[in-house]
This record gives structure tokens, C-alpha cells and sequence, in this order.
């Protein structure tokens, strides 16, 4: 889809303290060959009086304190996590709503993995479009990877970070315009994260923490793993190649890619390597190699630590790029109009 009116006003993140992957690996939580692998340095790790809510409203509200705009100018607000929101049969959206906007707007969760920031982009650029005069979201994402719930360090092949971040969106002005935004999904690979889980209600007697390499390896032995790759492939050059025709622009006109935080290995053969990419110096990778998989907010995060350090600058072309479990793959195209007034000044 490729918009007209439709501009990136703020941004905003919160992240707690990092944890050094050479302090794990001492303490033997987690291991050299991997460390090698992933390329990581740290992740940031929340302390345990935090909640990811919270944690999801200070990002809303700085995102939105830099575009300009007031709680009670926003019509919609969006909340993504991929873990858990913090309370069973609770409806975080409206705790994020209460900290961000006023009340009457549109508040809704958003649960699509780890592409639930960016999917929440194009469900709030929709809803925008389809009301008259001048419109307002903040989409915020973020996730808590709790022990004895999860082991961050030996859960998966990916490092995970605590963290929230936020983006605030308008029909009239911000320092960046979204171009296009391309979504594609294959429902046939959801089993790599179910594995041989049984379903519900509730799993408390399910043993923690919880193994996503097993739930990976049940799954290859019902799926090629050849066939896995040639699909996540694929679907990620779908999404790229629309957002890219829809933008009137190649891959080598793009600036920066803002990928997923996958750690080196994987980032380049699952998010770089599928559109053409090879150096992982065209994305925020000193800046992710220290957070870890922030679930769903690592585009909202690294386009913040882009814009905080005075990296973007007008007329500069930014690839967002989401994938997430399911599978599901979004590509967004921004065009910078200006440095932020607010660059080089993180709060």
C-alpha cells in the first residue's frame, strides 16, 4: 500500500540496563560457540519490579511528547507484546491508552509475534486513512522475558532483551513520511513456535522455562527444513519487493535497514541476505548487538536510536523490516524530511 498523508512525528523507547554476554558466559548461562554466532555484547535485562506495561507507557509518551502533539489529540492507540502483558484476562491496551491518550480513542492489543509493532503501524495507518481531517496514533511494542517463565540466554538461537518502544504517527506533519508498507503471511510454517504444545487453557504444569529450540526441532520433523528456508525466504522478498515497486525505489537507494534483532548470523541470512543484502553495517548493528530481541519493538527501537543519534537526515530513504512468528513478514518505506529537533538529545 503506499501512502500520501501519513508521517512518523515521534519516537520513543525505554531500556533498562544491559547485562554483558561475557558476564553470562563466566557465570555459565550461556556458551562461547553461541556468543560467536550471534555476535552479541550485551542484552538489557529489567529489574524485577518492572512491568512491560509501564515500561510500554513511558515509551508512548515520549514518542508522543516529540511530535508535538497532546494525549487528547490522539484518535488510536496500539499495544504489541509477544510474551505476556503482565495479568491474565486483562486488557493492557487500555492501561497503555490511560498513560498515552484520553479516553474515547481506539485502543486495541496487537499480538502478531515479533512483527506486531510494524503490523501495528499498517492497522493504524488504516484506521487514520478512514477518518476525515488531521489524525493521531501512537502504536507502543515491547516485551519482558520473565525467569522462571523464560531463560533469555538458552530459550532460542536469538538473544532477548527487555524493553518497550513506541511510535507516534499523524496525517499532517512529522519529520519522516511512510511511503509504502507491504505485509505477506504463511500460516503453513505457525508450528516452528508451537511445536508438540498442547493447547489450553492453561498450561501451569507445562515444564520452564520455556524451550523454543525444542518446539523448532518437533516441528522439522514434520517440515523440511530446506522448504522452511526457501519459505521464510520468499516471504520476506514479497513484502520487500511491494513495499520497494510501491515506494519507486531500488534496494540501493535505501539508507538505513532497521531488521530485527537476531544477532549476526541469523539477521544476515533470515533479514539481509533475502533482499540483497551482506553488510550488516547498513543497520543499527551496534546498537542491537547490545539490547537483544526486543519482541516486537526492535523496528520502533533502532529507527528511535537512529533518529537520537542524528543519523537520519533529509532526503535519506529508511527500510523497516518485520518478521514474525507465524509467519509474517512487513516492509515499510520511510522518507526522511528532517533531522528531529529532538536528535542528539535522548531522553
Amino acid at each position: 500500500m503506499r501512502w500520501n498523508d501519513l508521517y512518523v512525528a515521534g519516537l520513543g523507547a525505554w531500556l533498562p540496563k544491559t547485562v554483558s554476554v561475557e558476564e553470562a558466559v563466566a557465570q555459565g548461562r550461556y556458551d562461547e560457540e553461541s556468543a560467536g554466532r550471534s555476535g552479541h555484547l550485551s542484552v538489557t535485562v529489567a529489574p524485577p519490579e518492572e512491568n512491560i506495561a509501564e515500561m510500554a507507557v513511558r515509551a508512548g509518551q515520549q514518542a508522543l511528547f516529540r511530535s508535538g502533539y497532546r494525549p487528547e489529540d490522539v484518535d488510536a492507540v496500539f499495544y504489541s507484546v509477544v510474551f505476556h502483558a503482565g495479568i491474565d484476562i486483562w486488557n493492557a491496551a487500555s492501561y497503555i491508552q490511560r498513560g498515552v491518550a484520553a479516553a474515547g480513542c481506539f485502543a486495541a492489543e496487537v499480538r502478531a509475534g515479533s512483527n506486531g509493532g510494524l503490523m501495528s503501524v499498517e492497522l493504524a495507518a488504516a484506521y487514520l486513512a478512514s477518518r476525515p481531517g488531521p489524525r493521531v496514533a501512537v502504536a507502543t511494542a515491547g516485551d519482558l522475558w520473565s525467569e522462571p517463565y523464560f531463560d533469555r540466554w538458552r530459550a532460542d538461537r536469538i538473544l532477548y532483551g527487555d524493553g518497550a518502544a513506541a511510535i507516534a504517527l499523524s496525517t499532517e506533519q512529522g519529520f519522516a513520511r511512510i511511503i509504502s508498507m507491504a505485509t505477506t503471511t504463511d500460516p503453513d510454517l505457525e508450528a516452528m513456535h508451537r511445536g508438540k504444545q498442547p493447547f489450553g487453557p492453561f498450561q501451569h504444569d507445562v515444564d520452564r522455562p520455556i524451550d523454543l529450540n525444542q518446539r523448532h526441532q518437533d516441528f522439522l520433523e514434520t517440515f523440511d527444513k530446506d522448504e522452511v528456508w526457501r519459505r521464510v525466504e520468499a516471504g520476506l522478498q514479497s513484502a520487500a519487493r511491494q513495499a520497494l515497486d510501491e515506494a519507486e525505489v531500488r534496494i540501493a537507494d535505501i539508507d538505513h535497514v532497521v531488521v530485527p534483532h537476531f544477532g549476526a548470523g541469523l539477521t544476515l541470512r533470515q533479514c539481509l541476505g533475502p533482499i540483497g543484502i551482506s553488510e550488516l553495517s547498513r543497520t543499527p548493528w551496534d546498537f542491537s548487538r547490545r539490547t537483544g530481541h526486543l519482541g516486537p519493538a526492535d523496528q520502533f527501537a533502532g529507527l528511535n536510536h537512529l533518529a537520537e543519534t542524528g543519523a537520519l537526515h533529509a532526503g535519506q530513504r529508511v527500510l523497516l523490516v518485520g518478521v514474525g512468528g507465524g509467519f509474517s513478514w512487513t516492509c515499510t518505506v520511510l522518507e526522511v524530511l528532517r533531522t528531529p529537533d529532538w536528535a542528539g538529545r535522548p531522553a
